[in-house]
């Protein structure tokens, strides 16, 4: 067992690892309680529009470690080679750690901590740390309906790489801003069968000293068919809106994925 965790441990940190809105609920697995570990590890290729046209290739990695029947650690990353214009970058990527209390078997208490950067999009790095819940509002074996609200630190540091046009005078300008910000999410899960599944997610990022125009929001629509017990294809919908981003980027932000995943 020493060994099998060693190997996802390194599976994971040896990944290079992208929104400032991280699509946890799309992403983190269902806890099993009989498993001491668990997770997926997910490769992927994808188009985005940006200032201009990027094509992707991402290996993405989610574990859970389970530390007994209540707490659990939670561990997603991501890593992303892209050809940007004429150009092949190992540029975007995240990592996102939870702590995972089961309060009770409908509701999680969690510590977390996170990294983002985007060098693509003019993101130097945002990292954020905080304490969320889940609540689980509604589970049968075919629909899950859950939500969250948390609170959280965030720092961020942007370029103009990302601008469209910028002006020469700001091309080596950079941008820093730490808030304390408030979060808002829900997820809607639903089992076809034993092979299919459909995920959606919506996410709402705001600071409780400002008004709504500063609303960060994302949302989210994830389908996965399960070939085998171990093996599966999915195909992944995102948008993010950025209402007042800190440099004059586009304000919407859409991902278009799809992959194949390995689950154990």
């Amino acid at each position: 067992m020493k060994r099998k965790i060693l190997f996802l441990f390194l599976v994971l940190v040896s990944m290079p690892l992208f929104s400032q809105i991280i699509f946890t609920e799309s992403i983190a697995n269902t806890i099993d309680s009989t498993q001491t570990v668990q997770g997926t590890i997910a490769p992927e290729l994808n188009f985005k529009t940006e200032k201009e046209n990027v094509f992707n290739f991402k290996n993405n990695a989610n574990i859970n470690f389970l530390l007994n029947k209540k707490k659990y650690i939670t561990i997603i990353n991501q890593l992303e080679l892209s050809t940007y214009g004429d150009k092949l970058n190992v540029s975007n990527g995240y990592i996102h750690t939870e702590y995972r209390y089961l309060v009770r078997p409908a509701i999680e208490l969690y510590p977390f901590a996170e990294a983002v950067w985007a060098p693509s999009r003019g993101l130097k790095i945002r990292t954020a740390g905080g304490l969320q819940s889940r609540y689980r509002i509604f589970h049968t074996s075919k629909v899950t309906l859950s939500t969250g609200i948390g609170l959280f630190y965030e720092y961020e540091k942007w370029n103009y790489k990302g601008v469209p046009n910028p002006d020469p005078q700001d091309i080596d300008k950079m941008e820093q801003q730490r808030s304390i910000k408030g979060q808002v999410f829900a997820s809607f899960k639903f089992d076809f069968g034993e092979k299919w599944n459909i995920i959606t997610s919506g996410y709402t990022h705001f600071r409780p000293d400002s008004d709504i125009k500063n609303l960060r929001i994302a949302y989210s629509i994830d389908v996965k068919h399960s070939v085998t017990k171990h093996f599966g294809i999915w195909l992944s919908y995102q948008n993010t809106i950025l209402t007042k981003p800190i440099v004059p980027i586009r304000k919407h932000y859409t991902v278009l994925t799809g992959g194949v995943f390995i689950s154990f």
